[in-house]
């Protein structure tokens, strides 16, 4: 009989990423919308209004790593992760709405600030807590050479996230007496966070996927030998294993840095250096339009290259995808289509890499907390960067975020080669899938 046991599950794969979609989907608003409610309906400055919008990133710092570590050690009825996962979805949720209540008052002229900033950190916290853990349920159901595939999931269901709010949130934005309303934007947010929780918490048995994985590792023989995985206890790394892992989350540090350095300041590098209007979207939707699309082919090229190697071609293309942007002038705006189409086939080599690389080096066990260590860097990043690449901005102009991304990229790429550990190497890959393809 033919054995579709180990199968790669993408239907699986899909339910397990509803975490992450509703988590993304938060996000997406959060950080389209209430920049425009801090400026628009509190009159904060500049200044203020930015450093309201830091608050998110630094608790998420502080509390990613404690979260996702506390998810390891979790045992009941739901599983290690949904517990938090709910726990947290619900408290974002809530605070959401409280945020639609004291943001409506404020339009009337009734409320003041604080009551808002309270529910504000009230959400930001709670949906801190289900990050880590929403990102690694994924990794728990499925064997370690599936991961890269499974990871690619989660980043497309991610891209689904960014494309919803902005095609349905966006519509559901209103002008009433001179004044934007995102009442209807955010309760459709709420609304779709709920639905895909439930449909998560309808189709997902997170005990049973893991017993199954840890049945197939051991079919498979892919249990480490240094690891026992009835025990709880925190992974021992060597001397190399820590050396790889440092490297690895320094590049990831980096990327982002890059990556969101030249994200955050695009918006004004559209409008005053290349003279174009803000509501110019073609090249963002190509950006993600070729991100969404190369997802899941960059889980079989990862397949024939390995991850290092894999990770290493989507730097080198985000880094010249970025030079490139550097050259665009005024004069030739629409030469930016080619570089961004350039940095968008490279995204996701390393997106859905760096993830499952860092999981590698620990225990299935202890999955939770080297998440957490991963979104951790993520985050320092989306601390630094903005500040740091405005310095750069003061003296040289918005035309210098090419070449900022661009630095930061390269960096990343320099600390990946002395990486020794964490990747699967394709042959093993093939072998693994020859094995799933064999008769019993």
């Amino acid at each position: 009989m033919h054995d579709n046991s180990t199968k790669m599950n993408w239907y699986r794969a899909v339910l397990v990423s509803l975490p992450f979609f509703v988590l993304t989907l938060f996000w997406q608003a959060y950080d389209y919308v209430v920049p425009l409610i801090l400026s628009g309906h509190y009159n904060l400055s500049t200044t203020v209004y930015s450093m309201v919008m830091s608050a998110d990133n630094v608790i998420a710092l502080i509390f990613l790593p404690l979260f996702g570590a506390l998810s390891d050690r979790i045992s009941g009825k739901l599983g290690r992760r949904t517990p938090l996962i709910l726990i947290g979805t619900a408290g974002g949720m809530a605070g959401l709405f409280f945020m639609i209540l004291e943001d409506r008052k404020a339009v009337e002229g009734t409320a003041g600030f604080i009551p808002f900033l309270v529910f504000l950190l009230i959400s930001v916290f709670f949906m801190s807590m289900n990050r880590a853990p929403g990102a690694a349920i994924v990794t728990d159901s499925f064997v370690r050479p599936q991961r890269t595939k499974a990871n690619a999931v989660l980043n497309l269901m991610a891209g689904f996230a960014g494309v919803l709010f902005g095609v349905v949130g966006h519509m559901l934005i209103a002008e009433q007496a001179g004044v934007t309303v995102f009442t209807g934007c955010l309760a459709f947010v709420i609304i779709a966070m709920f639905l895909g929780t439930v449909l998560y918490l309808l189709t997902v048995r997170e005990n049973r996927f893991v017993d199954e994985v840890r049945m197939k590792n051991h079919a498979l023989g892919l249990i480490d030998e240094k690891t026992d995985e009835t025990v709880k206890a925190p992974s021992r790394l060597t001397a190399e294993e820590k050396k790889s892992l440092i490297m690895i989350l320094g590049s990831v540090l980096f990327i982002y840095m890059g990556y969101n350095g030249f994200h955050t300041h695009y918006t004004n590098f559209l409008v005053r250096h290349l003279n174009k209007s803000a509501s110019w979207t073609g090249p963002y939707l190509t950006e993600v339009g070729v991100g969404m699309l190369m997802m899941i082919p960059a889980a079989f090229i990862t397949a024939k290259l390995g991850r290092k190697k894999s990770s290493l071609v989507g730097m080198a293309a985000l880094t010249t995808g970025f030079f490139g942007v550097s050259t665009v002038s005024a004069q030739h705006p629409g030469s930016i289509y080619l570089w961004f189409f350039i940095a968008a086939m490279g995204f996701p080599l390393f997106a859905i890499n760096m993830g499952p690389m860092v999981l590698e080096l620990g225990k299935d066990s202890d999955s939770g907390r080297y998440m957490g260590y991963y979104y951790a860097a993520v985050t320092g990043a989306q601390i630094i960067t903005p500040t740091l690449a405005s310095f750069f901005i003061n003296a040289r102009g918005y035309g210098i975020i090419g070449i900022y991304g661009a630095i930061c990229t390269l960096v990343a790429f320099i600390l990946m080669f002395p990486v020794k550990h964490g990747d699967v190497k394709p042959d093993f890959l093939k072998a693994f899938e020859d094995s799933t393809a064999v008769d019993d």
